[in-house]
Protein backbone atom coordinates (compact mmCIF):
# COMPACT_ATOMS: atom_id res chain seq x y z
CA UNK A 1 0.00 0.00 0.00
CA UNK A 2 1.24 3.34 -0.82
CA UNK A 3 1.95 6.02 1.91
CA UNK A 4 1.46 8.73 0.40
CA UNK A 5 -1.68 9.75 -1.62
CA UNK A 6 -0.45 11.96 -4.91
CA UNK A 7 -1.79 15.45 -5.17
CA UNK A 8 -3.50 15.47 -8.51
CA UNK A 9 -7.14 14.08 -8.52
CA UNK A 10 -8.04 10.17 -8.61
CA UNK A 11 -10.05 9.43 -11.45
CA UNK A 12 -13.07 6.88 -12.31
CA UNK A 13 -14.33 5.23 -15.14
CA UNK A 14 -17.20 7.16 -16.41
CA UNK A 15 -15.68 10.76 -15.02
CA UNK A 16 -17.85 12.47 -12.21
CA UNK A 17 -20.82 10.36 -12.93
CA UNK A 18 -18.40 6.78 -12.36
CA UNK A 19 -17.12 8.80 -8.65
CA UNK A 20 -20.76 9.16 -7.03
CA UNK A 21 -22.09 5.36 -8.27
CA UNK A 22 -20.61 4.40 -4.93
CA UNK A 23 -22.62 6.82 -3.46
CA UNK A 24 -25.76 5.86 -5.54
CA UNK A 25 -24.65 1.99 -4.16
CA UNK A 26 -24.74 3.01 -0.50
CA UNK A 27 -27.72 5.45 -0.64
CA UNK A 28 -29.85 3.18 -2.39
CA UNK A 29 -28.74 0.48 0.14
CA UNK A 30 -29.64 2.82 3.12
CA UNK A 31 -32.88 3.34 1.78
CA UNK A 32 -34.12 0.16 0.95
CA UNK A 33 -33.13 -0.42 4.65
CA UNK A 34 -35.78 2.08 5.34
CA UNK A 35 -38.32 0.91 3.64
CA UNK A 36 -38.20 -2.53 4.92
CA UNK A 37 -38.23 -0.63 8.63
CA UNK A 38 -34.24 -1.95 9.65
CA UNK A 39 -33.21 1.22 9.31
CA UNK A 40 -29.96 0.17 11.80
CA UNK A 41 -26.20 1.15 12.22
CA UNK A 42 -25.10 -2.53 11.89
CA UNK A 43 -27.30 -2.93 8.92
CA UNK A 44 -25.75 0.24 7.09
CA UNK A 45 -22.37 -1.79 7.05
CA UNK A 46 -23.34 -3.94 4.10
CA UNK A 47 -24.76 -0.60 1.44
CA UNK A 48 -21.36 1.00 2.49
CA UNK A 49 -19.07 -2.33 2.36
CA UNK A 50 -20.94 -2.45 -1.32
CA UNK A 51 -20.47 0.64 -2.00
CA UNK A 52 -16.69 0.73 -0.89
CA UNK A 53 -16.43 -2.28 -3.76
CA UNK A 54 -18.20 -0.20 -6.52
CA UNK A 55 -15.48 2.66 -5.99
CA UNK A 56 -12.69 0.30 -6.28
CA UNK A 57 -14.30 -1.52 -9.85
CA UNK A 58 -15.45 2.27 -10.81
CA UNK A 59 -12.06 3.53 -10.14
CA UNK A 60 -9.09 3.85 -12.79
CA UNK A 61 -6.56 3.18 -10.55
CA UNK A 62 -7.58 0.66 -7.62
CA UNK A 63 -4.91 1.06 -5.40
CA UNK A 64 -4.82 4.58 -5.32
CA UNK A 65 -8.78 4.43 -4.57
CA UNK A 66 -8.06 2.12 -1.45
CA UNK A 67 -5.16 4.79 -0.47
CA UNK A 68 -7.73 7.56 -0.65
CA UNK A 69 -10.06 5.61 1.39
CA UNK A 70 -8.12 4.47 4.56
CA UNK A 71 -6.84 8.29 4.45
CA UNK A 72 -10.43 8.96 4.96
CA UNK A 73 -10.92 6.54 7.91
CA UNK A 74 -7.83 7.81 9.59
CA UNK A 75 -8.25 11.41 9.98
CA UNK A 76 -7.86 12.43 13.11
CA UNK A 77 -11.61 13.62 13.08
CA UNK A 78 -12.30 10.34 12.89
CA UNK A 79 -9.72 9.07 15.54
CA UNK A 80 -11.31 11.85 18.35
CA UNK A 81 -15.09 10.62 17.16
CA UNK A 82 -14.27 7.22 17.59
CA UNK A 83 -12.55 7.52 20.91
CA UNK A 84 -14.88 10.04 22.40
CA UNK A 85 -17.79 7.45 21.09
CA UNK A 86 -16.14 4.56 22.92
CA UNK A 87 -16.02 6.41 26.40
CA UNK A 88 -18.95 7.93 26.09
CA UNK A 89 -20.24 3.87 26.55
CA UNK A 90 -18.49 3.14 29.06
CA UNK A 91 -20.37 6.42 30.76
CA UNK A 92 -23.49 5.45 29.72
CA UNK A 93 -23.15 1.74 30.69
CA UNK A 94 -21.71 3.06 34.65
CA UNK A 95 -25.10 4.96 35.08
CA UNK A 96 -26.92 1.91 33.97
CA UNK A 97 -25.48 -0.22 36.26
CA UNK A 98 -25.34 1.98 39.15
CA UNK A 99 -29.39 2.54 38.96
CA UNK A 100 -29.06 6.64 37.99
CA UNK A 101 -32.33 6.07 35.82
CA UNK A 102 -34.36 4.42 38.27
CA UNK A 103 -33.28 6.96 40.84
CA UNK A 104 -34.50 9.86 38.21
CA UNK A 105 -38.15 7.99 37.79
CA UNK A 106 -38.18 8.10 41.37
CA UNK A 107 -37.14 11.82 41.49
CA UNK A 108 -40.00 12.43 38.87
CA UNK A 109 -42.45 10.16 39.77
CA UNK A 110 -42.59 12.05 43.02
CA UNK A 111 -42.58 15.57 41.94
CA UNK A 112 -45.75 14.72 39.65
CA UNK A 113 -44.03 14.84 36.49
CA UNK A 114 -45.68 14.67 33.22
CA UNK A 115 -44.38 12.22 30.62
CA UNK A 116 -46.62 13.97 28.05
CA UNK A 117 -44.12 16.96 29.07
CA UNK A 118 -41.25 15.19 29.23
CA UNK A 119 -40.10 15.49 25.65
CA UNK A 120 -40.69 19.18 25.64
CA UNK A 121 -38.86 19.47 28.90
CA UNK A 122 -36.20 17.50 27.76
CA UNK A 123 -36.27 19.65 24.75
CA UNK A 124 -35.78 22.67 26.92
CA UNK A 125 -33.17 21.51 28.93
CA UNK A 126 -31.17 20.00 25.89
CA UNK A 127 -31.33 23.34 24.70
CA UNK A 128 -29.94 25.19 27.30
CA UNK A 129 -26.54 22.54 27.86
CA UNK A 130 -25.90 22.65 24.01
CA UNK A 131 -26.22 26.39 23.88
CA UNK A 132 -23.77 26.53 26.70
CA UNK A 133 -21.54 23.75 25.76
CA UNK A 134 -21.39 24.66 21.65
CA UNK A 135 -21.38 20.56 21.08
CA UNK A 136 -24.35 18.67 19.35
CA UNK A 137 -22.46 15.18 19.85
CA UNK A 138 -21.87 15.97 23.71
CA UNK A 139 -25.35 16.88 24.14
CA UNK A 140 -26.45 13.59 22.86
CA UNK A 141 -23.89 11.31 24.95
CA UNK A 142 -24.72 13.33 28.01
CA UNK A 143 -28.95 12.80 27.87
CA UNK A 144 -29.48 10.22 25.51
CA UNK A 145 -28.52 7.18 27.86
CA UNK A 146 -30.06 9.02 31.13
CA UNK A 147 -33.25 10.38 30.26
CA UNK A 148 -34.62 8.46 27.52
CA UNK A 149 -35.72 5.60 29.58
CA UNK A 150 -37.05 8.15 32.37
CA UNK A 151 -39.30 9.58 29.76
CA UNK A 152 -40.03 6.28 28.14
CA UNK A 153 -41.03 4.87 31.96
CA UNK A 154 -42.80 8.13 32.47
CA UNK A 155 -45.06 6.98 29.59
CA UNK A 156 -43.50 9.67 26.97
CA UNK A 157 -43.36 8.93 23.01
CA UNK A 158 -40.31 6.87 22.89
CA UNK A 159 -39.27 8.00 19.35
CA UNK A 160 -40.19 11.56 20.17
CA UNK A 161 -38.23 11.48 23.35
CA UNK A 162 -34.93 10.60 20.95
CA UNK A 163 -35.93 13.30 18.40
CA UNK A 164 -35.78 16.25 21.75
CA UNK A 165 -32.48 14.96 22.44
CA UNK A 166 -31.72 15.30 18.81
CA UNK A 167 -33.66 18.47 18.40
CA UNK A 168 -32.02 20.05 21.54
CA UNK A 169 -28.40 19.39 20.34
CA UNK A 170 -28.56 20.76 17.34
CA UNK A 171 -30.41 24.13 18.46
CA UNK A 172 -27.25 25.24 20.26
CA UNK A 173 -25.25 23.66 17.60
CA UNK A 174 -26.81 26.74 15.82
CA UNK A 175 -26.47 29.92 18.16
CA UNK A 176 -24.06 28.66 20.37
CA UNK A 177 -20.73 31.24 20.58
CA UNK A 178 -18.57 28.31 21.16
CA UNK A 179 -20.38 26.26 18.57
CA UNK A 180 -17.41 25.41 15.57
CA UNK A 181 -20.49 25.68 13.18
CA UNK A 182 -21.01 29.51 14.85
CA UNK A 183 -17.07 29.89 13.99
CA UNK A 184 -16.97 28.13 10.91
CA UNK A 185 -19.80 30.12 9.65
CA UNK A 186 -18.69 33.93 11.15
CA UNK A 187 -15.31 34.15 10.14
CA UNK A 188 -15.81 31.86 6.78
CA UNK A 189 -18.33 35.13 6.03
CA UNK A 190 -15.52 37.82 7.46
CA UNK A 191 -17.61 38.77 10.37
CA UNK A 192 -17.66 38.48 14.03
CA UNK A 193 -19.61 35.75 16.09
CA UNK A 194 -21.44 38.10 18.25
CA UNK A 195 -22.70 39.36 15.14
CA UNK A 196 -24.10 36.44 13.62
CA UNK A 197 -25.62 34.88 16.64
CA UNK A 198 -27.47 38.27 17.31
CA UNK A 199 -28.79 38.11 14.09
CA UNK A 200 -29.57 34.37 14.47
CA UNK A 201 -31.44 34.17 17.07
CA UNK A 202 -34.86 34.68 15.35
CA UNK A 203 -34.73 32.07 13.38
CA UNK A 204 -33.75 29.80 15.87
CA UNK A 205 -35.93 30.45 18.11
CA UNK A 206 -39.17 30.53 15.49
CA UNK A 207 -38.03 27.32 14.78
CA UNK A 208 -37.85 26.41 18.78
CA UNK A 209 -41.37 27.42 19.16
CA UNK A 210 -42.44 25.42 16.33
CA UNK A 211 -40.52 22.55 18.20
CA UNK A 212 -42.26 23.26 21.23
CA UNK A 213 -45.65 22.70 19.57
CA UNK A 214 -44.98 19.40 17.99
CA UNK A 215 -43.33 18.30 21.25
CA UNK A 216 -46.26 19.12 23.64
CA UNK A 217 -48.76 17.78 20.79
CA UNK A 218 -46.66 14.33 20.10
CA UNK A 219 -45.40 14.03 23.22
CA UNK A 220 -47.96 11.92 24.94
CA UNK A 221 -48.58 9.86 22.03
CA UNK A 222 -46.68 6.66 23.14
CA UNK A 223 -48.40 3.26 23.27
CA UNK A 224 -48.60 3.77 27.08
CA UNK A 225 -49.37 7.41 27.11
CA UNK A 226 -49.40 9.01 30.71
CA UNK A 227 -49.01 5.31 32.30
CA UNK A 228 -45.83 4.34 34.36
CA UNK A 229 -43.98 1.85 32.86
CA UNK A 230 -41.86 -0.09 34.65
CA UNK A 231 -41.52 -3.24 33.42
CA UNK A 232 -37.94 -2.84 32.08
CA UNK A 233 -37.07 -0.64 35.04
CA UNK A 234 -37.33 -3.32 38.29
CA UNK A 235 -37.59 -1.42 41.86
CA UNK A 236 -37.17 2.29 41.56
CA UNK A 237 -35.18 3.75 44.37
CA UNK A 238 -33.42 7.13 45.33
CA UNK A 239 -30.20 5.46 46.10
CA UNK A 240 -28.23 6.26 42.15
CA UNK A 241 -29.02 9.64 42.21
CA UNK A 242 -26.09 10.24 43.85
CA UNK A 243 -24.29 9.26 40.44
CA UNK A 244 -25.95 12.44 39.01
CA UNK A 245 -22.61 13.51 40.23
CA UNK A 246 -21.10 12.10 37.01
CA UNK A 247 -23.19 13.78 34.20
CA UNK A 248 -23.01 16.78 36.14
CA UNK A 249 -19.14 16.80 36.05
CA UNK A 250 -19.17 16.47 32.31
CA UNK A 251 -21.48 18.95 31.48
CA UNK A 252 -19.53 21.22 33.81
CA UNK A 253 -16.06 20.68 32.03
CA UNK A 254 -17.50 20.49 28.84
CA UNK A 255 -18.74 24.12 29.76
CA UNK A 256 -15.57 25.04 30.31
CA UNK A 257 -13.88 23.82 27.26
CA UNK A 258 -12.73 21.14 28.57
CA UNK A 259 -11.35 18.52 25.70
CA UNK A 260 -14.07 16.04 25.12
CA UNK A 261 -11.91 13.44 25.42
CA UNK A 262 -10.61 14.65 28.84
CA UNK A 263 -14.27 15.21 29.78
CA UNK A 264 -15.28 11.62 29.10
CA UNK A 265 -12.57 10.00 30.69
CA UNK A 266 -12.76 11.98 33.78
CA UNK A 267 -16.29 11.39 33.74
CA UNK A 268 -15.56 7.24 33.69
CA UNK A 269 -12.73 7.43 36.13
CA UNK A 270 -15.05 9.70 38.70
CA UNK A 271 -18.21 7.32 38.04
CA UNK A 272 -16.24 4.07 38.94
CA UNK A 273 -14.91 5.34 42.06
CA UNK A 274 -18.18 6.86 42.71
CA UNK A 275 -19.99 3.70 42.01
CA UNK A 276 -17.37 1.18 43.72
CA UNK A 277 -17.25 3.69 46.78
CA UNK A 278 -21.28 4.08 47.41
CA UNK A 279 -21.60 0.27 46.98
CA UNK A 280 -23.97 0.47 43.57
CA UNK A 281 -21.18 -1.15 41.76
CA UNK A 282 -19.48 -4.51 42.73
CA UNK A 283 -16.05 -4.40 41.36
CA UNK A 284 -16.47 -7.10 40.29
CA UNK A 285 -18.12 -5.88 37.73
CA UNK A 286 -16.02 -3.55 36.02
CA UNK A 287 -14.12 -6.42 34.19
CA UNK A 288 -15.41 -9.91 33.89
CA UNK A 289 -13.34 -12.51 32.08
CA UNK A 290 -14.95 -15.81 32.03
CA UNK A 291 -11.74 -17.99 30.36
CA UNK A 292 -14.09 -20.83 30.16
CA UNK A 293 -15.92 -19.46 26.90
CA UNK A 294 -13.29 -17.28 25.92
CA UNK A 295 -15.12 -14.24 26.77
CA UNK A 296 -15.02 -10.72 28.00
CA UNK A 297 -17.61 -8.46 29.48
CA UNK A 298 -18.11 -6.05 32.57
CA UNK A 299 -19.17 -2.46 32.08
CA UNK A 300 -16.67 -0.97 30.63
CA UNK A 301 -16.14 -4.29 27.69
CA UNK A 302 -20.09 -3.81 27.55
CA UNK A 303 -19.41 0.30 26.80
CA UNK A 304 -17.46 -0.12 24.22
CA UNK A 305 -19.45 -2.63 22.45
CA UNK A 306 -22.55 -0.57 22.60
CA UNK A 307 -21.61 1.83 20.63
CA UNK A 308 -19.10 -0.48 17.78
CA UNK A 309 -21.93 -0.05 15.58
CA UNK A 310 -22.11 3.42 14.31
CA UNK A 311 -18.39 3.20 15.11
CA UNK A 312 -17.88 0.99 12.07
CA UNK A 313 -20.37 2.94 9.78
CA UNK A 314 -18.54 6.01 10.15
CA UNK A 315 -15.22 4.99 9.65
CA UNK A 316 -16.10 3.08 6.33
CA UNK A 317 -18.15 6.39 5.39
CA UNK A 318 -15.41 9.17 6.09
CA UNK A 319 -13.56 6.72 3.96
CA UNK A 320 -15.51 7.11 1.12
CA UNK A 321 -15.83 11.02 1.74
CA UNK A 322 -12.58 11.54 1.07
CA UNK A 323 -12.60 9.80 -2.36
CA UNK A 324 -15.56 13.00 -3.10
CA UNK A 325 -12.77 15.73 -2.06
CA UNK A 326 -9.96 14.01 -4.05
CA UNK A 327 -11.92 13.36 -7.06
CA UNK A 328 -13.26 17.11 -7.35
CA UNK A 329 -16.88 17.01 -7.09
CA UNK A 330 -17.30 19.69 -4.61
CA UNK A 331 -15.84 22.20 -6.94
CA UNK A 332 -17.99 20.69 -10.11
CA UNK A 333 -21.29 20.82 -8.50
CA UNK A 334 -20.48 24.43 -7.49
CA UNK A 335 -19.44 25.57 -10.59
CA UNK A 336 -22.33 23.48 -12.25
CA UNK A 337 -24.77 25.78 -9.78
CA UNK A 338 -23.58 28.86 -9.89
CA UNK A 339 -25.65 29.84 -13.18
CA UNK A 340 -28.68 29.66 -10.87
CA UNK A 341 -27.29 32.67 -8.70
CA UNK A 342 -28.63 35.66 -10.56
CA UNK A 343 -31.04 37.48 -7.69
CA UNK A 344 -30.37 37.40 -4.02
CA UNK A 345 -33.53 35.01 -3.65
CA UNK A 346 -31.78 32.69 -6.17
CA UNK A 347 -28.57 32.58 -4.93
CA UNK A 348 -29.66 32.51 -1.02
CA UNK A 349 -31.85 29.19 -2.72
CA UNK A 350 -28.86 27.63 -4.24
CA UNK A 351 -26.38 27.82 -1.32
CA UNK A 352 -29.23 26.54 0.87
CA UNK A 353 -29.48 23.50 -1.60
CA UNK A 354 -25.70 22.85 -2.03
CA UNK A 355 -25.30 23.01 1.60
CA UNK A 356 -28.17 20.38 2.12
CA UNK A 357 -26.52 18.01 -0.65
CA UNK A 358 -22.78 18.30 1.14
CA UNK A 359 -24.68 17.41 4.41
CA UNK A 360 -26.03 14.68 2.83
CA UNK A 361 -22.93 13.50 1.16
CA UNK A 362 -20.34 13.95 4.37
CA UNK A 363 -22.77 14.04 7.49
CA UNK A 364 -20.44 16.71 9.04
CA UNK A 365 -21.76 20.29 9.23
CA UNK A 366 -18.75 22.30 10.20
CA UNK A 367 -17.12 20.18 7.34
CA UNK A 368 -19.53 21.73 4.77
CA UNK A 369 -19.18 25.00 5.97
CA UNK A 370 -15.46 25.29 6.18
CA UNK A 371 -15.60 23.84 2.54
CA UNK A 372 -18.67 25.83 1.28
CA UNK A 373 -18.21 29.24 3.23
CA UNK A 374 -15.73 30.58 0.19
CA UNK A 375 -18.84 30.27 -2.32
CA UNK A 376 -21.20 31.98 -0.60
CA UNK A 377 -19.09 34.75 0.18
CA UNK A 378 -18.41 34.86 -3.08
CA UNK A 379 -22.64 34.59 -4.43
CA UNK A 380 -24.12 36.16 -1.64
CA UNK A 381 -21.84 38.92 0.11
CA UNK A 382 -19.62 39.74 -2.96
CA UNK A 383 -21.86 39.31 -5.95
CA UNK A 384 -25.21 40.03 -4.50
CA UNK A 385 -24.12 43.25 -1.33
CA UNK A 386 -25.96 40.71 1.03
CA UNK A 387 -24.92 41.13 4.83
CA UNK A 388 -21.86 38.49 6.04
CA UNK A 389 -24.27 38.00 8.89
CA UNK A 390 -27.65 36.89 6.66
CA UNK A 391 -24.98 34.57 4.60
CA UNK A 392 -23.36 33.00 7.90
CA UNK A 393 -26.79 32.61 8.79
CA UNK A 394 -27.50 30.71 5.85
CA UNK A 395 -24.76 28.35 6.16
CA UNK A 396 -25.31 27.43 9.54
CA UNK A 397 -29.16 27.36 9.78
CA UNK A 398 -29.43 25.31 6.76
CA UNK A 399 -26.56 22.56 8.03
CA UNK A 400 -27.98 22.11 11.45
CA UNK A 401 -31.64 21.75 9.70
CA UNK A 402 -30.07 18.63 7.68
CA UNK A 403 -28.39 17.42 10.27
CA UNK A 404 -31.50 16.45 12.04
CA UNK A 405 -32.65 15.00 9.46
CA UNK A 406 -30.46 12.99 7.94
CA UNK A 407 -31.34 9.23 9.13
CA UNK A 408 -27.63 8.47 9.25
CA UNK A 409 -26.44 11.53 10.43
CA UNK A 410 -23.90 10.83 13.54
CA UNK A 411 -26.10 12.60 16.31
CA UNK A 412 -29.35 10.47 15.53
CA UNK A 413 -27.66 7.34 14.94
CA UNK A 414 -25.89 8.21 18.40
CA UNK A 415 -29.36 8.79 20.37
CA UNK A 416 -30.68 5.63 18.41
CA UNK A 417 -27.54 3.76 19.91
CA UNK A 418 -28.25 4.93 23.15
CA UNK A 419 -31.53 4.06 23.57
CA UNK A 420 -31.11 1.04 22.31
CA UNK A 421 -28.58 0.15 24.90
CA UNK A 422 -30.63 1.65 27.56
CA UNK A 423 -33.07 -0.99 28.79
CA UNK A 424 -36.01 0.65 27.60
CA UNK A 425 -38.11 -0.44 24.72
CA UNK A 426 -37.17 1.10 20.80
CA UNK A 427 -39.46 -0.57 18.98
CA UNK A 428 -39.15 2.08 16.07
CA UNK A 429 -36.26 2.52 13.43
CA UNK A 430 -34.02 5.85 13.37
CA UNK A 431 -36.34 7.39 10.67
CA UNK A 432 -38.88 7.95 13.32
CA UNK A 433 -36.49 9.93 15.40
CA UNK A 434 -36.11 12.56 12.34
CA UNK A 435 -39.45 12.48 11.39
CA UNK A 436 -40.09 13.49 15.39
CA UNK A 437 -37.25 16.13 15.03
CA UNK A 438 -39.46 19.04 14.92
CA UNK A 439 -36.59 21.61 15.80
CA UNK A 440 -35.07 20.71 12.05
CA UNK A 441 -38.13 20.48 10.39
CA UNK A 442 -39.23 23.93 12.20
CA UNK A 443 -35.29 24.92 10.83
CA UNK A 444 -36.12 24.22 7.93
CA UNK A 445 -39.17 26.14 7.68
CA UNK A 446 -38.16 28.94 8.74
CA UNK A 447 -34.94 29.08 6.62
CA UNK A 448 -37.33 28.48 3.48
CA UNK A 449 -39.63 31.23 4.09
CA UNK A 450 -36.62 33.63 4.89
CA UNK A 451 -35.31 33.05 1.74
CA UNK A 452 -38.37 32.96 -0.68
CA UNK A 453 -39.82 36.19 1.39
CA UNK A 454 -36.54 38.34 1.77
CA UNK A 455 -37.63 38.24 5.89
CA UNK A 456 -34.42 39.05 7.63
CA UNK A 457 -32.54 39.55 4.40
CA UNK A 458 -30.17 42.74 4.94
CA UNK A 459 -28.08 44.29 2.46
CA UNK A 460 -24.73 45.82 2.90
CA UNK A 461 -24.35 49.67 2.92
CA UNK A 462 -22.63 51.60 -0.01
CA UNK A 463 -19.60 52.80 0.20
CA UNK A 464 -18.77 56.57 0.35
Amino acid sequence: MSTEVKKERIEFRGGMFGLIVPFIVLFAGIIWLSVLGQAMPMAFWVPTLAAILAALIVAKNPTRCADIMIQGMANEMVAIMLMAWFLAGIVAEIMKATGLVQGLIWLCVKIGVNGALFPLITFICGSLLSTATGTALGTVISLAPILYPVGVALGANPPVMLASIVSAAYFGDNIAPVSDTTIASAYSQGVEVSDVVRSRLKYAFSAAAIAAVGFVVFGGMGSKAGELDLSYVGEISPKGLIMLIVPALLIIMMYRGVHLIVALTSAAAVGLILGVASGLLPVSQILVVDMDNFTVGGVIVSGVNSLIDIAVFAMLLMGLINLLDKGGFFDFMLDKLSKYTESPKSAELTVALVDVILCLLTVANSVVIVMEGPIAKRLLVEKHNITPDRSANILDAVSCFAMCLIPYGFAPLLAYMFAGGSGAPVNFSVNAVVLYSFHGWGLGIVMLFSMLTGWGRTFKKAEK
